[in-house]
């Protein structure tokens, strides 16, 4: 059962919630987490208060430029934004202190509780227990016999990506922009694995809803966007209406699920692995409002942070030509005779090299935040609790102290002496290379989303050369995901025979 902030009103587990009633126990929730800075504590340096005040009422607190500011203060920094005490952390050592070893102490931020009208209580936004009892339930539908299952569902909609080059080339027409091509491809990957369904018919009624919803994210995850989301602005409006028709598609699709497995249907996509886990402890499965918060999550996430990840990968192709013949080799040499798999992935280890380094350099998730839910002692400053503590994937793994030629593009230093793809980042601290988190809360999808990459990159990479028109002028846009911030816009030129 469900209780909105009207405490008479009780929603049953069958029942899914609006995003009304998630707002309003949004509000509810974030309302216990005002905390304020006891006096005469010792604050690390950080922003002046007039850039702090002048960045907030700009609406650029959750921009590199701020940010930046706030990372180039070692080991740590601090800044009192709005209601809340903020620490960025920019050491190694104290990033895995907080993320991997304290995680017990520390909760979900202000911030990211912003984005629950949106993904619900899902395991990117929960809390203990529920979180631990989530992940358990939808860890199954990632292991890697169950990616294995969905490499020919990655490989076929490649496919059908490269065969819509192919006919858009042969009008003449060469133009695309990157980012709309990689969303379509990752957003028909996961309708397939997800759903087990083909998304077409939907395509463009998810895809204006998506770009609505991930445009307001970086809103929400500043203060002043947090208080904006309370009022009856057209831009609340229109966000409310997109999460609406994003509701619709997925409670269609658990609908169908549902009915197909009543049915006795032997089905093996994510939905239906979901639909039949069981807690091992209770015995329990996910209620219908779970099952709509987990899938709405992996929706989010895995479409648009993958999306991204092979858009810059692309721009960095395009920007260092060298990088882009080395690879190049790789795709002329593996599986050169047949099409490639799932399987092959392994096989890729300079196409999988390509991947990590743009990722170092560009990483979808730029940004992770926890609040202490007891006072610390850090880099000798007391932290209270109820502050919020920040790492930041972009600043961390672009630092000169960590990586040698910390801005270049150079794949080559993922390779081991024997020619090997070595994920670990050799001779780097362990939390200067963090794309996908830590602990309990590193992404349950990381493994799906390298292999689809990997996989799309180099199938259509041994066909087409995708080249950046102005390669130098795409900037970064910080949201819920780093973004390219025009698209990329480039040109197709075919390689070898399609």
């Amino acid at each position: 059962m469900v209780t909105t902030a009207s405490k008479a009103q009780v929603i049953p587990d069958d029942q899914m919630l609006s995003i009304e009633q998630r707002l309003a126990l949004t509000r509810r929730a974030m309302s216990a987490l005002r905390v304020t800075q006891p006096k005469g504590v010792r604050r690390p340096p950080g922003p002046s208060r007039r850039k702090i005040v002048t960045s907030a009422v700009a609406g650029r607190i959750a921009t590199l430029d701020f940010m930046g500011q706030m990372f180039s203060t070692k080991p740590i920094s601090y800044a009192r934004v709005g209601p809340e005490n903020l620490y960025a952390l920019s050491d190694p050592d104290l990033v895995w202190e907080v993320f991997a070893k304290l995680d017990g102490s520390t909760r979900r931020s202000m911030a990211l509780q912003a984005t629950r009208p949106i993904l619900g209580n899902g395991i990117l936004t929960s809390e203990e227990p529920e979180h631990r009892r989530n992940r358990t339930l939808v860890q199954p539908a990632f292991s890697p016999k169950r990616i294995a299952t969905y490499g020919d569902q990655m490989v076929s909609a490649t496919q059908r990506l490269s065969e819509r080059w192919r006919d858009r080339v042969a009008t003449g027409d060469t133009a695309i922009l990157v980012s709309e091509e990689m969303s379509d491809l990752t957003l028909d990957i996961v309708g397939r694995t997800l759903f087990g369904a083909d998304l077409t018919g939907d395509t463009e009624e998810i895809s204006k809803a998506l770009s609505e919803v991930l445009g307001r994210f970086g809103q929400m995850l500043s203060p002043v966007g947090i208080l904006m989301m309370r009022l009856p602005t057209p831009a609340r409006r229109r966000l409310v209406e997109s999460v609406e028709r994003l509701d619709a598609v997925v409670a269609r699709m658990i609908a169908a699920k549902q009915a197909q497995l009543r049915a006795g249907d032997q089905l093996d996509d994510m939905l239906a692995v979901l639909i039949q886990a069981r807690d091992p402890e209770t015995g329990q499965g996910l209620s219908i409002n779970e099952l709509r918060d987990e899938v709405m999550t992996l929706v989010l996430a895995g479409h648009e942070t993958t999306a991204n990840a092979l858009s810059w990968t692309w721009l960095e192709l395009s920007r260092s030509r060298d990088a882009h013949a080395w690879v190049a080799q790789e795709w002329a040499e593996v599986g050169a005779d047949r099409d490639l798999c799932i399987d092959d992935v392994a096989k890729l280890p300079r196409t999988r090299a390509v991947v990590a380094e743009s990722m170092r350099l560009n990483p979808p998730a730029w940004i992770i935040s926890r609040r202490l839910s007891e006072d610390i002692t850090l880099a000798g400053y007391e932290i209270p609790k109820g502050s919020t503590l920040f790492a930041s994937q972009y600043f961390m793994q672009r630092d000169p102290r960590f990586w040698v030629d910390a801005k270049a593009f150079f794949p080559q230093r993922w390779l081991n002496d024997a020619g090997d793809f070595d994920e670990k980042a050799p001779g780097q601290p362990r939390a200067a290379w963090f794309p996908f988190g830590f602990a309990s809360r590193r992404c349950v999808g990381d493994r799906f989303a390298l292999a689809e990459a990997t996989l799309a990159l180099a199938m259509l990479g041994r066909s087409w050369d995708v080249v950046a028109t102005a390669p130098r002028d795409v900037i970064a846009v910080p949201a819920i995901t780093l973004r390219p911030g025009n698209g990329i816009p480039a040109r197709l030129r075919p390689r070898f025979a399609n």
